[in-house]
Formats: structure tokens, sequence, C-alpha cells
């Protein structure tokens, strides 16, 4: 048996056949080029990125804002009723006793403390139920003898029940406390004018409710018990 063999070259193919050096060339130049980001286009995106951020962070503050203002709320309705149990079972609110001369300098909470949380007598000063809560120990202050406006952690010392202690709100200023009912006037500092105020100064603590309610047309951001 015969066999004859045809050779095959390159120029056997026509030009536009499939794998012909003429359709690689037509099939390279018609393939789409690569681009990048032009300066523009970057500076949009940059843009968009950036006001994304803002409003996240934006978001992030209100919502930090309100938790703050939430357990503002909630620590001073604790007390309040940890306040009106130590009354029935004493008959008075704590720091009945004290004298107040300076409103604007007066704070009673060391009185309140010891009266909810104290111990009981003979070794304390706390309400024969006491104590009537709890505190978060680490936001328990005493006045800094070294910087007499300042405060620090309350320590070893919050067993002693003839340090003066005060509770931070969530923006690291004390709570204020005063009793109204035993006072044998009604005075115009007192806003309640019965029973006892308690309040936080707020987020911008400012103490804006030393001086009773607010005027007409004038707003604080005190958190209080009223």
């Amino acid at each position: 048996m015969h066999f004859n063999f045809i050779p095959i070259s390159g120029g056997g193919r026509g030009h536009n056949e499939p794998g012909s050096e003429s359709t690689s060339r037509t099939a390279s130049r018609a393939a789409p080029y690569a681009t990048g980001f032009t300066l523009i286009e970057l500076m949009i995106v940059v843009s968009i990125i950036a006001v994304l951020a803002t409003l996240v962070t934006k978001m992030i503050q209100v919502a930090q804002a309100k938790a703050a203002e939430a357990q503002a709320t909630t620590t001073i309705a604790t007390l309040k009723n940890a306040i009106e149990s130590f009354n029935r079972d004493e008959g008075v609110y704590p720091g009945w006793s004290l004298e107040v001369d300076d409103p604007e300098e007066f704070n009673g909470f060391p009185a309140l403390y010891e009266g909810i949380a104290g111990e009981r007598p003979p070794n304390g000063k706390g309400g024969k139920n006491s104590p009537y809560t709890e505190f978060d120990n680490s936001m328990i202050v005493v006045v800094d003898e070294d910087f007499e406006d300042e405060f620090k952690e309350a320590g070893r010392s919050i067993f002693d029940s003839d340090v003066d202690k005060f509770y931070l709100d969530p923006w690291q200023e004390p709570y204020i406390y005063r009793e109204n009912r035993s006072k044998r006037s009604k005075e115009e500092w007192m806003i309640r004018r019965s029973g006892f105020d308690l309040w936080s100064a707020g987020p911008d603590s400012v103490n804006d409710a030393w001086y009773g309610v607010s005027e007409e047309g004038e707003e604080y951001d005190d958190i209080g018990n009223w």
C-alpha cells in the first residue's frame, strides 16, 4: 500500500482561517486595553469614603450620647427607689440633719451614700436594711487631698463611714443630692420643694439646676428626679 504525504505549511491556510497570524493580529487589536483610575475618579472615591466615615462617626457619637443619658436616668431612678426605701425604714430622708449654707457649693451625696449603701449602726450610718442598692465601686470617689478641686477613686476609704464619698455620672462629674423635706422653709433653690432633689449636671457638666427649675424659655440638660 502506498501513501502520499502532503506537507502542511503555514502559507497553505487562508489568511482568515482560525489560527492564522493575521487573525491573531486582528484579535489582538480588538482586545480592550486595561485602564486604571483617573485622578478625578480617585478624588471622587476618596470624597465618598470621607463622607461615609464622617456619617458613621457622627452616628457613633449620637449613640454614645444617648447611652450616657440613658445610664444617668437609670442610675437616678435606682437611687430614688433606694432613698424611698430608706425613708420607709427611718421616717426621714438621708441627710435630713444637714444644713445648707451655700446652695451652689452644697452636695449632700456623702450622707446619701452612707444612708443607702453604708453599714448599719453602730459601725455605720446606713438604714436598718442597708444596703438598699449596689454601686459601681470604680465610680465611687473622694476628694483628692492634694488637689482639692479633683477626685480620686475611693480605694480602701470606701469602708470608712467618716470619709465623704461621691458617685460619678457618665460624664465624670458627681451626682448632686439635697434633702428638702426637713427644711423649715421651701427655698428657691429647691427644685421639687419637697422630699429631695437628685440630679446629674448632664452632658455639658454645667450645673444649671443649682438654683431650682429653669425660667420660662430657658433650657438645660441636667438630668434629675423631677
